[in-house]
C-alpha cells in the first residue's frame, strides 16, 4: 500500500527582547501581545535595568513564557537589546518591543510569514498605529514604500513593526551601544547596506506616546546622533532636519522661509518632534 506524503508546516522561530525601566503599568500589555502570537515559536528575553516599580511582578507572573530575564543595571537600552539577543537560544528571526508599545493580534505572525514568502528581504517593516497612554489609536504612523532618498529626511520606519533576519543581526552586530536615541535608525542604515527591506502594508504594532519617553525628553541628544547617522551614511544632512533642529531651539526664522519649510517638509517635523524614533523603556 503506497503510503500517504504528510504534510509539514514550518514554525519559524522569532527572538524578542523586551527593554525596560519602570514602565510596569505597560509591561503587562506588551508582554501578551508577544505571547499570543498565533504559529510562532518565541523565545523572549525581559531586560530589565534595576526597575522600583512593579515591573518585577509583572515579570514573575509571566516567567513561564519567558527564557531569559534579569533586573540589573545595563549599559543602556541598546547594550540590553543585544545582550538579549544574544541569550536567547539560535531563530530565524529577532526584534525588540519597547515595554510600552504592543503588536497587534498576529502582527508579529503576518510579518514572519511576509519574511517567509520574501526570501531576499533581509527584514520587513510593516504598518504601525501611534496610540496615547491607554493604547488609544491617536493615528496611523507615516510609514511608506522603502526609499533611501526619503529615509535620509525622515524615519518612515516604525521600530515596534520591524522584524529582522538573524543573520543579518549577526551581520552587522546588532545595534551600536554608542547610541542612546537614534539606534534604530542607525540599524536600518546598516541593513540596507546588506540587503532589500521589505515593506508589508499592514498595520502590526502600536507605538505608544506619552510623557515619559526618551524622544520626548532628550531631543538635543536626538538630533546629535541622527546628524552624525547622516553624515556617515549620506554625506551631509539634509535641510529639513536643520530646520527641524532650529524649530526645536525656537530659532526664529523669516515668517516666508517657516511657511517654505511647512509647506515642503511640515510632516518630516512633525515627525521628528513627537513619533520618528521610538527609543525608550
Amino acid at each position: 500500500m503506497e503510503q500517504k506524503e504528510q504534510l509539514t508546516t514550518r514554525i519559524p522561530s522569532v527572538s524578542v527582547v523586551v527593554p525596560n525601566l519602570n514602565q510596569g503599568r505597560f509591561l503587562e500589555e506588551a508582554i501578551l501581545s508577544i505571547i499570543n502570537q498565533p504559529g510562532l515559536d518565541i523565545r523572549i528575553a525581559i531586560m530589565d535595568a534595576g526597575s522600583t516599580d512593579e515591573s518585577i511582578s509583572v515579570i514573575k507572573k509571566y516567567e513561564s513564557y519567558v527564557s531569559h530575564w534579569q533586573s540589573k543595571a545595563d549599559g543602556g537600552q541598546a547594550a540590553a537589546i543585544n545582550e538579549g539577543i544574544s541569550l536567547l537560544p539560535p531563530s530565524d528571526y529577532v526584534c525588540w518591543l519597547n515595554a510600552d508599545d504592543i503588536f497587534v493580534n498576529e502582527g508579529l505572525t503576518r510579518m514572519a510569514a511576509f519574511m517567509e514568502q520574501n526570501q531576499g528581504s533581509i527584514a520587513v517593516y510593516a504598518k504601525a498605529y501611534i496610540t496615547d497612554v491607554k493604547n488609544r489609536v491617536i493615528s496611523p504612523y507615516p510609514t511608506q514604500p522603502f526609499s533611501i532618498k526619503v529615509l535620509a529626511k525622515q524615519c518612515f520606519i516604525c521600530q515596534p513593526a520591524t522584524l529582522i533576519r538573524r543573520e543579518a543581526w549577526e551581520e552587522v552586530r546588532g545595534l551600536n551601544d554608542t547610541l542612546q536615541m537614534c539606534l534604530d535608525y542607525d540599524l536600518w542604515w546598516r541593513l540596507i547596506g546588506r540587503g532589500g527591506l521589505g515593506y508589508l502594508e499592514e498595520f502590526t504594532a502600536c507605538s505608544r506616546d506619552h510623557e515619559e519617553t526618551k524622544t520626548r525628553n532628550n531631543q538635543e541628544t536626538h538630533f546629535n546622533e541622527a546628524f552624525q547617522i547622516l553624515k556617515k551614511y549620506t554625506g551631509y544632512v539634509p535641510l529639513n532636519w536643520c530646520f527641524a533642529r532650529a524649530a526645536q531651539r525656537r530659532i526664529r526664522a523669516p515668517y516666508l522661509l517657516r511657511k517654505l519649510f511647512e509647506k515642503m517638509y511640515g510632516s518630516t517635523l512633525y515627525i521628528i518632534n513627537k513619533f520618528s524614533f521610538n527609543y525608550r523603556k
